[in-house]
């Protein structure tokens, strides 16, 4: 006999199965609906098209159908909120037969997308503006459309609320932070505005860097001065059209004082270029010497000659050297090969900010010993003096630098300016420390200019001839000046320098074609140095050809030199110009064999594919130094380095194969785009101090930890373990000069929530961030440009306000006195593009009523 439990099982389960069979089978519904990771409640659940009811307030829903086993049933969640684009949740199901009773229940995890919205109407006086740039958090979000309207949608919110700025030519930028409820409509009214971009320059060897300090007047008012980036920015609101006075004076520069008209309608811009009467030392770096013979183990040689050409060049006081650690961390960070360097430059790279030209050199063996070439690069890419040397053996280095450095003095185009009129003869701001000598001749260049007074380019327009020189300049006459020309102060002049026979050769010339390569695959090879009798006379084009001025029926010994390839040593005599000589570099290239962690890494040199890794087979690379990349993708980031190829195999497998780092940057910031602070911190603080990414990626957790935890002392810690590296505090890499102003902030606020409980470490807190803080004042030039207004406010204003907390706990009138001063240059400083915005109207204000508290007590 059955016992009851068993007996009243059986019956349910028969009762089941006969409502299976007639009116379908019983199917338990249950779905949780969520939201941004929160129950959604109301949402409403429809089945097959019909409602049946909404979720409660934890966002769960349970309902009993029936429906015939095998149906497919569709489910729908939905939701509405006001301010608010939730997208339905579908998905659909097939009835099973079930077995039993708990077959029969259904559950599903809704995850509902939800995206808040905002209306965004933008307006001149009532009417629509179109085309108006809107920007959430400094990100582009979209335009406005012709009814001046846009819809902007986003997930969550941050801490400080969303950043909202509305931009366009002719107006006055608006702005709104804080906290915005979704659904809102916003109006953003703009009003006319006119900006005037003043922009300071001078240039030097195809350079130009801005000029600092540059007073600026607008009718005999003044308005501020040039940054360090020689920039200021004045802006009028008002009705357009207004014409004024703007004058700039640069005092130390030529002209002293300069003025114009300027209307005031929309975008004006004004670049004007300056020299400096007394010209600054040319900023040199040796990048690099490395052998160009293969099978010869030249690295001690270049490393000798590297050190020989510093320790003689920069004996001459015209040139300041640029440290080689320095010059290298700034290469590496710009991401810049030596090809890149030699052809295109970096002029529109950081790298401009600290040097000014780049000796490259090559060393080469030969049966007669060493031969060394040195080659002068600008910032434009531009080669500007080239020349060989030769040492027997290792002894005689230090005596071919010698007469490299020798040689570069007496040979190198040195630039200066016509800075005054004296009588009839000119004062130049370049004399004996540059090789200017009575009877030295000068090239005479006159700037072209373009829109806004922009240079675009020299024109020569005669010479003059010095006829005294000193040690702080040079007076010269004119002796050839092109008819319809004069001579200006601003003028720029180029030293001359003659070569023997040079006018007799300049009548005649040989076609020199060079190409490169192992035959019978050659090809035309550009930039192939030419020297005759050792002295260079230029180089080859893109087409492999150069026409060379020589001396007919003169015998001379002809160097082709390029590094990677084998040099071409011959004595050459031409009896008729424009005779044609074809000759063949033969190329000198290493196998490169290399692998990595992960493997299936694109493998690049100087931005050439050679395949995947493992390349185990080896690829020719040319001797020299090259940019190789590794790339796999997905969460790894780029592997790449400068590397030189300097032996018959370079080998990068096995011990020596490269690992590629976890991207920690990019998971970062992908977890706190969506709001996952905690994760971009995981993220962040998955770096050691042997990733590439450390110091980066430790200020950017410093950022969170100050920003979004308040957690000041895990801010401190992460800034400190940035800065405490050497390349960091020694402002090698100088873009993390921004982190002691972030330190010194830190600092602030760790000492604000000890006031009043431990005056004497607040005082100390207090002291700390003012010290961090002055370092980052006489560093501001090196903040990242992208932030540089927003850092050099809060680098001034947490300063002043260290002062001024620190005078409250102390009581000490020199600190007082401090506190006045920082205060006063708070306001001296403040960024005109600040101006209107919220988030820094509302430090400005506070300043205001501080610097008035402490007034009274200085």
């Amino acid at each position: 006999m059955l016992k009851p439990t068993i007996r009243s099982g059986v019956i349910a389960l028969v009762a089941f199965l006969l409502a299976a069979c007639s009116g379908g089978s019983r199917v338990e519904l249950e779905v949780k609906a969520r939201a941004d990771g929160q129950p959604a409640a109301e949402a409403q659940v429809a089945v097959d098209g019909q409602r049946l009811g909404v979720t409660d307030s934890q966002g769960v829903f349970t309902k009993v159908i029936h429906r015939p086993a095998g149906t497919e049933v569709a489910l729908v969640v939905t939701k509405e909120q006001p301010g608010h684009r939730i997208e339905p949740w579908k998905t659909s199901f097939v009835v099973r037969l079930p077995r039993n009773l708990a077959e029969a229940k259904y559950t599903f995890d809704a995850d509902l997308r939800d995206a808040r919205f905002v209306s965004l109407v933008v307006t001149d006086n009532g009417a629509p503006v179109a085309d108006a740039t809107v920007k959430v958090n400094d990100r582009e979000v979209g335009k406005t459309d012709a009814r001046g309207e846009l819809i902007y949608e986003y997930k969550g919110t941050p801490k400080a609320g969303l950043a909202l700025t509305v931009s366009k030519t002719g107006y006055s930028t608006w702005r709104k932070t804080g906290e915005i409820e979704p659904g809102s409509r916003l109006e953003a009214a703009l009003t006319r505005r006119t900006l005037v971009n003043v922009t300071a320059l001078t240039e030097q060897y195809g350079l130009a860097s801005g000029v600092a300090g540059v007073a600026v007047t607008i009718d005999d008012r003044s308005v501020g001065q040039t940054d360090e980036r020689g920039v200021f920015t004045f802006s009028h609101d008002g009705v357009p059209g207004k014409k004024v006075r703007l004058a700039l004076s640069a005092p130390g520069y030529v002209p002293a004082e300069w003025k114009t008209v300027v209307t005031l309608e929309g975008q004006v811009g004004i670049d004007r270029y300056f020299a400096p009467t007394t010209p600054r030392q040319i900023r040199v770096g040796v990048h690099r010497v490395s052998g160009n013979t293969l099978g010869a183990d030249l690295r001690d040689v270049a490393a000798q000659t590297e050190t020989a050409i510093s320790e003689q060049l920069f004996k001459y006081p015209v040139f300041r050297e640029v440290p080689r650690a320095e010059l290298e961390a700034e290469v590496k960070r710009a991401k810049l090969g030596i090809d890149r360097i030699t052809t295109k430059g970096w002029q529109d790279t950081p790298l401009r900010k600290t040097v000014d030209m780049i000796v490259v050199g090559s060393v080469a063996k030969d049966d007669k010993g060493f031969v060394i070439e040195t080659k002068l690069y600008t910032a434009n890419g531009r080669l500007v003096l080239s020349q060989v040397t030769r040492a027997r053996d290792a002894g005689g280095i230090a005596g071919a630098a010698r007469e490299m450095a020798a040689n570069v003095m007496e040979r190198f185009p040195f630039e200066g300016t016509v800075v005054a009129v004296e009588g009839g003869s000119y004062r130049v701001n370049i004399g004996k420390p540059y090789r200017i000598s009575r009877g030295t001749e000068l090239i005479l260049t006159a700037a072209t200019r373009g829109e806004a007074g922009k240079t675009t380019g020299y024109r020569e327009t005669g010479r003059l001839k010095v006829k005294r020189s000193e040690d702080a300049g040079a007076l010269a006459e004119a002796e050839d000046v092109k008819k319809g020309e004069g001579v200006k102060v601003g003028d720029r002049v180029v030293r001359r320098v003659y070569r023997e026979g040079e006018e007799e050769r300049g009548r005649s010339h040989v076609r020199l074609s060079a190409k490169g390569g192992l035959a019978p695959d050659v090809a035309p090879l550009p930039r192939v140095n030419i020297y005759l009798n050792n002295e260079w006379v230029g180089s080859t084009g893109n087409d492999g050809k150069a026409e060379v001025p020589l001396r007919l029926g003169k015998s001379y010994a002809l160097l082709l030199y390029r590094h990677g390839y084998q040099a071409v040593n011959e004595k050459i005599k031409v009896e008729k110009s424009g005779d044609s000589r074809e000759f063949v570099l033969a190329v000198n290239n290493a196998s490169f064999r290399v692998d990595s962690d992960p493997s299936s890494a694109a493998v690049f040199v100087d931005g050439d594919q050679l395949g995947k890794t493992p390349i185990l087979e080896g690829k020719p690379v040319g001797l020299g130094f090259h940019t190789v990349k590794l790339a796999v993708g997905e969460d790894y980031r780029d592997w790449e380095e400068v590397v030189e190829f300097d032996k018959k195999v370079e080998d990068r497998t096995g011990d020596r194969k490269i690992a590629l780092h976890k991207d920690y940057l990019k998971l970062g910031e992908r977890a706190a785009q969506k709001g996952d602070i905690n994760g971009a911190i995981q993220a962040y603080g998955s770096t050691d101090p042997k990733h590439p990414d450390y110091s980066e990626a430790h200020h950017r957790l410093a950022q969170l930890y100050l920003d979004e935890k308040n957690d000041y002392d895990a801010a401190i810690r992460e800034f400190e373990s940035v800065l405490s590296l050497p390349q960091n505090q020694q402002l090698t890499s100088k873009r993390f000069a921004v982190a002691f102003t972030n330190l010194g902030h830190a600092y602030y606020e760790k000492g604000n929530t000890l006031i009043e409980k431990d005056r004497e470490a607040a005082a100390r807190l207090f002291a700390k961030a003012i010290q961090n803080l002055q370092t980052a004042k006489q560093n501001t030039r090196f903040f990242p440009s992208a932030h540089y207004d927003a850092a050099l406010h809060n680098t001034y204003f947490y300063l002043a306000l260290s002062y001024h907390k620190l005078y409250l706990v102390t009581r000490k009138d020199t600190i007082a006195h401090n506190a006045n001063l920082a205060w006063r240059e708070y306001f001296d400083f403040f960024p005109k593009s600040l101006e209107g915005d919220p988030a820094f109207v509302q430090s400005r204000e506070a300043a205001q009523k501080y610097w008035a508290q402490i007034k009274d007590q200085s």
